[in-house]
C-alpha cells in the first residue's frame, strides 16, 4: 500500500514538472521581432559611421546582421546596400574572399533593384577580385556583363541622338514661311533676297542634319552587325596528305621539339609538309583575333545561337592541331544549346576561349622552330 501511494506520489510530480516546463516554454517562445525599413536605414547608417570612426568590428556586426535578416521588397535595397558596403571595407583591406561573398549577397539581395552604377561599380570590384584571385572564368564572366551594360548605355546614347536630329528635321519641315502682306516692290525684292538666303541656310541645315543621322544609324548598324558570324569557316584547311608518314616523320620530331600542352605533334606532322603546317597556323593566328571578339560579342547577348555560330570557326583548326579535348566540349555545347540555358553552357565556353588562346601561344613557338 505504501508502494503504490510512492508510485502516485512520482507520477504526480512527473506530470506537473512537464505542465510546467510545457508552460515555460510557451512563454519564452515570443515571435522574432520585425525592423522596419526605417530602422533598417538607421542600423546601416550606425554601421557605416562605426567604420568611419575606425570601430571596424562593430560596423561588421552591425551590418552583417541585415544578413540575417528575412527579404522582403520592401527592405531588398538596404540589405543588397549593407553587402555592399561592407564589400567595399573587405575589399579595401585587399580580402577578396570576403569581398566577393559580400558581393554576390548584393547582387542576390538586388537582385532587379540595383541602379545601374552600383551594378557596375560591383562588377568592378568582382573583376578585380576574381583577376587577384586568378579566377579566369568568372573575371571573364562579370567582363561580359559590364560591358552589355556599357554596350546598350552607348547604344541608348547614339539612339536618343538620332530621334533627337529627326525630330529637328520635321520641325524644319513643317515650319511655315511667313508671307507679310501689303509690301512695296522695294521691300518685296528684300525679303525674297533674304528669304532665299534663310531658304538655302535651311536646306544646308537639313541636309546637313540628315547627313548626321544615316551616319550615326550607319555605325549602330555596323555595331549590331559586329559579332554576327556565319557558319562557313574562315579558311579552308588543307586536306592531310595519305601519303606522308604519319607519327614517325621529320617533321612530327621537329614540332616535338616545343613544348606542347594542347596541341599534338603527331596530328599535326600528318600533313607531312612544313609549309602546309605554317599555312595552318598563320590562318589561324590571322583568324583569332576576329574569332574571339566575335565569340565575346555572342556571349554578351546571352544567346546560343550566336555563341555556337561564333565557336563554329574553330573546328577545323581544332581538328588540324589534333586539340580532341577541346572539340568534344565545343561538340558539347553545340548539342545542348537548343535545350539548355546560356548560362549552363558559359563555364564550358569560357574554357574553349581559355584552349584556343593558349594554343596561340604555342603557335607563336611553333613559328619560331619551323622557321
Amino acid at each position: 500500500m505504501f508502494s503504490k501511494k510512492i508510485f502516485l506520489v512520482i507520477i504526480c510530480l512527473f506530470v506537473g514538472i512537464n505542465l510546467f516546463a510545457s508552460h515555460s516554454t510557451k512563454k519564452d517562445k515570443k515571435p522574432a521581432p520585425t525592423l522596419s525599413v526605417e530602422q533598417l536605414n538607421q542600423l546601416y547608417d550606425r554601421g557605416v559611421k562605426y567604420w568611419e570612426s575606425g570601430n571596424g568590428r562593430n560596423s561588421f556586426y552591425t551590418l552583417d546582421s541585415l544578413r540575417k535578416i528575412d527579404i522582403t521588397s520592401e527592405n531588398a535595397l538596404i540589405k543588397s546596400k549593407g553587402m555592399i558596403y561592407l564589400a567595399k571595407c573587405f575589399y579595401s583591406q585587399k580580402n577578396y574572399r570576403y569581398t566577393i561573398n559580400y558581393l554576390n549577397l548584393a547582387l542576390i539581395f538586388g537582385k532587379d533593384i540595383l541602379s545601374t552604377d552600383e551594378r557596375l561599380s560591383v562588377y568592378d570590384m568582382m573583376i578585380t577580385c576574381h583577376h587577384e584571385t586568378r579566377n579566369n572564368s568568372q573575371e571573364n564572366y562579370f567582363t561580359q556583363l559590364k560591358k552589355s551594360i556599357t554596350d546598350s548605355i552607348q547604344n541608348a546614347k547614339m539612339q536618343f541622338q538620332v530621334d533627337s536630329l529627326k525630330k529637328a528635321l520635321e520641325a524644319q519641315k513643317n515650319t511655315p514661311v511667313a508671307t507679310p502682306e501689303n509690301e512695296n516692290p522695294t521691300d518685296t525684292q528684300s525679303t525674297a533676297t533674304t528669304s532665299t538666303s534663310n531658304s538655302n541656310t535651311n536646306y544646308i541645315l537639313i541636309i546637313s542634319i540628315a547627313v548626321a543621322a544615316i551616319g550615326i544609324l550607319l555605325f549602330l548598324l555596323f555595331r549590331k552587325g559586329e559579332g554576327n558570324t556565319g557558319k562557313t569557316n574562315p579558311v579552308d584547311i588543307p586536306k592531310i596528305d595519305p601519303s606522308a608518314n604519319k607519327g614517325s616523320n621529320a617533321l612530327v620530331e621537329k614540332i616535338a621539339k616545343v613544348e606542347l600542352v594542347f596541341i599534338r605533334a603527331e596530328v599535326l606532322g600528318e600533313y607531312g609538309n612544313k609549309k602546309t603546317v605554317v599555312k595552318i597556323i598563320n590562318d589561324y593566328n590571322t583568324q583569332l583575333p576576329l574569332i574571339i571578339k566575335n565569340l565575346d560579342d555572342a556571349i554578351t547577348t546571352n544567346d546560343n545561337e550566336p555563341i555556337i555560330n561564333a565557336l563554329s570557326y574553330l573546328k577545323p583548326y581544332l581538328t588540324a592541331f589534333g586539340m580532341s579535348a577541346t572539340l568534344a566540349m565545343l561538340n558539347e555545347v553545340e548539342s545542348e544549346a537548343p535545350t539548355e540555358k546560356t548560362t549552363k553552357l558559359l563555364s564550358r565556353v569560357f574554357q574553349i576561349r581559355n584552349h584556343i588562346r593558349r594554343a596561340h601561344d604555342e603557335t607563336k613557338a611553333l613559328i619560331e622552330v619551323l622557321g
